[in-house]
């Protein structure tokens, strides 16, 4: 047990990358309220959470696996990277980094979102004409929403969006029921003023790879989690700080204490989960996504299909151990329950939640940790994941979105 242990501590060493979007737990919460809110059944939105995922999966830890996995008991990981390599390629471009800084214009982001949008009502209305196994059909609907979802949540977490006073324009900051704020979606402002080059303010997110003495990195503008603490890999140690400077400004500034970095992080929280309802009903404008859509929202696999069930409890359990495992369920020293759940994870403490939790995921966290003897490889097998290789769901959404070098290329003639 300590050496399984021990393993899963090396691979967080090396899976904590500044190519993850917001960390597991807020696209997961951002995922399961737009879910909810359009009536999917929970089965379905928890597909979707893996889908969700996809993204960071085949980024740090495709990474990894294929340069650094020796460990016998993580010898499946390797497998299915191995299995998967071009899934990593495409990846990187559903991230809305600034990969090697050329992102440089708002059209630049605009082509991203829209093109995206696309891309994604088109995969969805041919993956509702599938004929095959009606399963594989609405996984593979599931599963692509999910990914889609992931690249809209991460432009909210990458970009200093959240950075601009909005009530100094015609567009302004929405009040929650909660007492909390959103800033207005991109498509909101965009729907006001068309072109987006000539907006009041310039949208920028963190260059990656991070480059030392710039401020705009990845490590400095993200909000990933819910602490605004990173590791600046620009920087030689690779040191854990902060980043709380570069979060000063905006309606819900940061300033280095633990109450207004979580209330600035919760801004780009928000603001990401009303843009995800509103990329679910934009993706609904196309007649045939719609209908794929509303073929799968509310499959129920505890009553038609006990082993599929089975299947996704062991990828939520998969998600769950990496991502803890990573440094990215939220952040290295998860707060409160989200760390609890992470130690329950990684130090197989059965009891270490007991009550504390009231969430369905805790329960099931804690009824599949008592598992863990089962082969590791079975986290990686099953239809949730194997859809990816067999049929490029990642590969078909990040199309004319990027080239093979690591570059956007912002379709033909940019």
């Amino acid at each position: 047990m300590a050496r399984r242990i021990a393993a899963l501590m090396t691979l967080a060493a090396f899976m904590v990358s500044p190519a993850a979007g917001f960390d597991t737990y807020w696209h997961s919460q951002c995922t399961q309220k737009t879910g909810e809110s359009a009536g999917f059944s929970e089965d379905a939105w928890k597909i979707v959470q893996l889908g969700n995922f996809s993204p960071d999966l085949f980024g740090p830890v495709a990474e990894y696996a294929s340069k650094n996995l020796h460990d016998a008991e993580l010898q499946a990981l390797s497998d299915y990277q191995a299995k998967n390599q071009q899934v990593r390629g495409a990846a990187i471009y559903l991230h809305f980094d600034n990969l090697h800084g050329d992102l440089q214009r708002n059209s630049d982001f605009d082509y991203i979102l829209t093109h995206l949008l696309t891309t994604t009502q088109g995969l969805l209305a041919d993956f509702g004409q599938f004929k095959g196994d009606e399963r594989i059909r609405k996984v593979l609907i599931l599963v692509t929403l999910g990914a889609s979802l992931h690249a809209v949540q991460d432009f909210y977490s990458h970009s200093d969006w959240i950075h601009n006073d909005f009530d100094k324009t015609d567009v302004k900051m929405i009040k929650l029921a909660s007492g909390e704020v959103r800033a207005p979606t991109w498509f909101e402002f965009r729907s006001k003023h068309n072109n987006p080059d000539q907006w009041p303010f310039r949208v920028q997110s963190g260059i990656y790879p991070p480059v030392a003495n710039a401020r705009n990195t990845h490590t400095h503008m993200n909000h990933d989690n819910s602490r605004l603490l990173y590791r600046e890999y620009e920087t030689p140690g690779q040191p854990l700080l902060s980043q709380a400077q570069y979060h000063d400004m905006g309606p819900v500034p940061a300033r280095g204490d633990d109450a207004s970095d979580l209330a600035h992080q919760q801004l780009a929280v928000n603001t990401a989960i009303a843009a995800s309802i509103e990329w679910l009903h934009r993706v609904e404008e196309n007649s045939d996504a719609k209908k794929a859509i509303e073929s799968a929202k509310n499959w129920n696999l505890k009553l038609h299909d006990p082993h599929l069930a089975t299947e996704l409890k062991a990828g939520m359990i998969t998600e769950m151990a990496v991502s803890c495992a990573a440094g990215t369920w939220d952040g290295e020293d998860p707060p409160g329950d989200r760390g609890v759940l992470c130690r329950t994870v990684l130090e197989r403490k059965m009891n270490s939640v007991g009550s504390s939790s009231g969430s369905d995921l805790a329960s099931e966290i804690i009824g599949l940790a008592a598992n863990l003897a089962t082969p590791f490889a079975l986290r990686f097998t099953g239809m949730f994941w194997d859809v990816h290789g067999q049929y490029h769901i990642l590969e078909r959404l990040a199309q004319d979105l990027g080239s093979t070098n690591g570059r956007y290329r912002f379709g033909t003639g940019r």
